[in-house]
C-alpha cells in the first residue's frame, strides 16, 4: 500500500501517465499511478497557487483505496465523460472547491467492513454501487448521500449503512440483484427517489437480502414509477408529487408498511396507483387528492377482476376512487370523503349515488376548479363538492347549462357514472374529449341535439360498469374509440351506433350486446383484446368498414364468443377496397358477409352460420379464404349475378377447404378456384366459371363465352 498525492493542477488520470502522481503532498511528479491498494489526496498543493483546476479521468484503471480531496484552496473539478472511479476503501469529499462531474459510475468495492463515505454534500454526477463484483464489504455515510440525474444507487454486495447520523439518500432510484449477502440499514433517514418513468424501487431479487428498516422513510417525488419491494418489510413509504398521472404508479410484491402515504394531485383529473399484490398497512393508509373534489387519485388492482387486500390499522382518504380494492383489517369498513365506487371492491362504505346536473352556462370543462361545474338542482348554485363520481348519474339539463353551441370538455381522464343528455335535443352542444382514457361506469345517453367531438390513440370511452350498461346513441357518430372492459358485465346498444373518423372499436371483457341494431365501428377497426368477451347479436348486425389487414381483428381468440341470441346476426365487411376478416379460428354464430366493393380475405379455420354477398346487385367482389384452412359453414348464401360475378378463391395457389355438413349449397355466377367442398352437403356451382384446383364442387359452367364475358 502506497500514498499518491495530486499534484501540477489540470492533469488527465490515466492508466499509464505519472506527470501528476507524487509519492507525497506537493513533492515531485512521476510517482506511479495509483493500485486498487494506494490511497489518493488531493490538497492545497495538488494545484498551482490558487488557482482552479481539472482532474479528468480517462481510460482504465481510474483505481484507489482510500479517495480524500481535503484543504483545497482552489475549486478542483473531478471529471470525465462516461468515466467512473472504483474506491477499495473510503472516500471523503471536500465541502468547498470541489465538484465531480465525471458522468461514469462510481464503484465501491471493498471486501472487509469500515468503510466510511463523506461527501459533504456534494452529488456524483453518476451512479453509485456498492459490492459490484466482491462480496464482505460494509459502507456507512458520513454524510448524506446525493446522485444527481437520472442516476441510480445500486447495492450488489456487503452492508450499506446510512449511519446513525440518520444522512438522507438521493438519487433516481435505489436497485439490488444477485445473491450474494446484502444488508441495507435505513435507520432513521430519509432516501428520496425521483424517477418519473420506470421504477425508483426495485428489489430484483431478495435473495440474501435484509433490510433493517428502522424508522425510515422512502419517497418517490416522480410522477410515474413503480415500487419493486420483494416482499419485505419497511417502515414509512411516500409518495410526494401532486402530479401522479394516467401513466401508472405501482406497488409490487406483498410488502409490509408502518405507514404508505400517496399525496394526491393539485390539478383536475385523476393520478392512477395500481397495487399487483396483497399489503399489509400497520399504521395509516392515506390517500389525499389535493384540494378540490375534481383533483382525484385512483387506487386499483393491476389486473381488472382480480382483487387485491390492503391490511389497514387505519385510513386517511379524500377523493379516491377505489376498483378491485379490498380493505381489511382494523380500519375495515373504510371511509373517507368523496369515495369512488369502479366496482369489484369491499371493505369500504362510498356515498349513496346521487345525481348532479350540469351548471355552467357556457364552453367550460368537465372538472373545473375553484366551485366547479356541477350543481345539486337543475339550474342550482355550483358547489364544488358535487363532483359527480363513479356511481353517480350526471345530466346536462334541456338548456342554458350550458347555453346552445356551447361546449363542455371532458377535460381529464375521469371515471364517469351514467351520463344523460337526452334533454339536448333543440338546444344544441358540443361533448369533446382530449387525448385521455375516460372509464363509463352507468349508461350513455345521447341527446338528438349532442354532437361528440375528440379524436386519436387514446380519446377512449372505457366501459367497465360490470352491470348492464346502455348506449342510447340518438344518432349521435362517436368519433371516440370504445373499449368495453366489462367483466361478467354488459353493454347492450338502444339504438344504432356509429363510430366516424379512424376510431376503433376493441371487446376485452363482458358482452357488447347489438340488440337487434346496427353497429358501425370506426375505420380503425373491430378487434378483441385479452379477456372473457361475448359478442351478442339478437338480430343485429356488426359493420366493419376497415380497408386494412384488420378491419375485423379476432387479435386474442380466447375466451371469445358469440350469441346469436333471437333472430340472426351478421358481420358486415363494407370497405370499398381490400379488407380482411381475421377469424383466428373461432365459431361465429352469425352471417359473415361480404358487402363491400373490396375484396374480402377471411384468415383462419373458422366456423359461420351462413355468408353472404349483398354488394352482387352494385357490382363484381370477391371472397378469397386462406389456403389450408377449412371454413365451415350451417348454410350458404353467397352468389353473384349475371353481370356481377363473385369471385371465390383462396389468397395464394394453394386451396382451402369449405365445409357444410348436410343439405345442398345452389350457388350462382361463380368465378372458382383452389376450392375443396366437403363435409356431407351437395355443393352446386351453377353458371360457374371453373379456375381450377377445385374438388367436391358440382359446376355448371355459363351457357355461353358472351354470358361469361358479361360477368365483367
Amino acid at each position: 500500500m502506497a500514498d499518491r498525492y495530486w499534484i501540477l493542477g489540470t492533469g488527465t488520470w490515466d492508466s499509464t501517465s505519472t506527470t501528476n502522481w507524487s509519492a507525497s503532498s506537493g513533492g515531485a511528479g512521476g510517482a506511479s499511478v495509483p493500485t486498487a491498494a494506494d490511497n489518493v489526496f488531493f490538497d492545497a498543493n495538488s494545484n498551482v497557487g490558487t488557482g482552479a483546476f481539472t482532474v479528468t479521468m480517462a481510460n482504465t484503471p481510474r483505481v484507489c483505496n482510500d479517495f480524500l480531496a481535503s484543504g483545497l484552496d482552489g475549486v478542483m473539478t473531478l471529471a470525465g465523460t462516461s468515466i467512473g472511479l472504483t474506491v477499495s476503501g473510503s472516500l471523503t469529499f471536500q465541502a468547498t472547491n470541489f465538484s465531480a462531474t465525471y458522468t461514469g459510475t462510481t464503484i465501491f468495492d471493498a471486501t472487509t467492513t469500515g468503510k466510511t463515505v463523506t461527501t459533504n454534500g456534494v452529488a456524483f454526477s453518476g451512479s453509485v454501487s456498492f459490492g459490484l463484483s466482491a462480496g464482505g464489504g460494509g459502507w456507512t455515510l458520513g454524510s448524506a448521500l446525493t446522485v444527481a440525474g437520472s442516476n441510480f444507487v445500486y447495492l450488489y454486495a456487503g452492508t450499506f449503512d446510512t449511519s446513525s447520523g440518520n444522512y438522507a439518500v438521493t438519487a433516481d432510484a435505489f436497485y439490488t440483484t444477485g445473491s450474494i449477502t446484502r444488508t441495507l440499514n435505513l435507520n432513521a433517514s430519509t432516501l428520496t427517489f425521483t424517477d418519473s418513468t420506470s421504477f425508483f424501487w426495485n428489489i430484483d431479487s431478495s435473495t440474501n437480502l435484509t433490510i433493517n428498516a428502522g424508522t425510515s422513510t422512502i419517497n418517490n417525488s416522480g410522477t410515474a414509477s413503480t415500487f419493486y419491494g420483494g416482499g419485505l418489510t419497511y417502515y414509512n413509504l411516500t409518495y410526494t408529487s401532486t402530479a401522479l398521472g394516467a401513466l401508472n404508479s405501482r406497488l409490487r410484491d406483498a410488502n409490509t408498511f408502518n405507514n404508505l402515504t400517496i399525496t394526491g394531485r393539485t390539478t383536475v383529473g385523476i393520478g392512477l396507483f395500481g397495487i399487483t399484490a396483497d399489503q399489509t398497512i400497520n399504521g395509516t393508509f392515506t390517500v389525499s387528492a389535493g384540494t378540490a373534489s375534481a383533483y382525484r387519485m385512483q387506487i386499483s388492482s393491476n389486473t381488472l377482476g382480480t382483487t387485491r387486500t390492503l391490511t389497514c390499522a387505519a385510513v386517511s382518504l379524500t377523493d379516491v376512487d377505489f376498483r378491485d380494492i379490498t380493505i381489511a383489517g382494523a380500519a375495515s369498513p373504510a371511509s373517507g370523503t368523496r369515495l369512488g365506487d369502479c366496482k369489484g371492491n369491499s371493505g369500504i362504505t362510498f356515498p349513496a349515488a346521487k345525481t348532479v346536473y350540469y351548471g355552467q352556462t357556457g364552453s367550460a370543462n368537465w372538472g373545473a376548479t375553484g366551485s366547479g361545474s356541477w350543481s345539486a338542482t337543475s339550474g342550482g348554485a355550483l358547489d364544488a363538492t358535487t363532483f359527480p363520481l363513479a356511481q353517480d348519474t350526471a345530466i346536462f339539463p334541456a338548456a342554458t347549462y350550458p347555453a346552445s353551441g356551447s361546449t363542455t370538455t371532458i377535460n381529464d381522464y375521469y371515471n364517469i357514472g351514467t351520463i344523460d343528455m337526452s334533454l339536448r335535443t333543440s338546444n344544441t352542444m358540443t361533448l369533446a374529449t382530449g387525448t385521455e382514457f375516460r372509464s363509463i361506469l352507468g349508461n350513455w345517453i345521447n341527446g338528438t341535439g349532442i354532437t361528440l367531438s375528440g379524436a386519436g390513440v387514446f380519446a377512449t370511452f372505457t366501459f367497465s360498469g360490470r352491470t348492464t350498461q346502455t348506449i342510447t346513441s340518438a344518432g349521435r357518430s362517436f368519433t371516440q374509440n370504445i373499449y368495453i372492459d366489462t367483466p361478467g358485465g354488459s353493454v347492450t346498444l338502444q339504438a344504432a351506433l356509429t363510430q366516424s373518423s379512424t376510431a376503433s372499436t376493441t371487446l376485452a371483457n363482458g358482452t357488447l350486446d347489438l340488440n337487434g341494431f346496427t353497429y358501425t365501428a370506426g375505420t380503425g377497426n373491430f378487434a378483441t383484446a385479452t379477456g372473457t368477451k361475448n359478442l351478442t347479436f339478437n338480430g343485429g348486425t356488426l359493420v366493419c368498414p376497415a380497408a386494412s389487414t384488420t378491419a375485423f381483428w379476432n387479435l386474442n381468440p380466447t375466451g371469445f364468443t358469440t350469441t346469436a341470441g333471437t333472430g340472426t346476426g351478421a358481420i358486415s365487411m363494407t370497405a370499398a377496397t381490400q379488407k380482411t376478416f381475421v377469424g383466428a379460428g373461432s365459431t361465429f354464430n352469425c352471417t359473415i358477409n361480404q358487402g363491400g366493393a373490396g375484396n374480402l380475405i377471411i384468415t383462419g379455420s373458422n366456423t359461420f352460420s351462413n355468408i353472404t354477398n349483398t354488394r352482387k346487385s352494385v357490382s363484381a367482389t370477391a371472397i378469397y379464404f386462406t389456403a389450408g384452412t377449412t371454413s365451415t359453414f350451417t348454410d350458404w348464401n353467397a352468389s353473384g349475378e349475371s353481370t356481377r360475378v363473385l369471385t371465390v378463391g383462396s389468397v395464394t395457389a394453394s386451396s382451402h377447404t369449405l365445409s357444410k355438413a348436410s343439405g345442398t349449397v345452389n350457388a350462382d355466377y361463380l368465378s372458382l378456384s383452389n376450392s375443396t367442398a366437403t363435409g356431407g352437403a351437395t355443393w352446386n356451382a351453377t353458371n360457374t366459371i371453373d379456375g381450377g384446383n377445385n374438388s367436391g364442387w358440382v359446376i355448371t359452367p355459363p351457357p355461353s363465352a358472351g354470358n361469361f364475358l358479361m360477368f365483367f
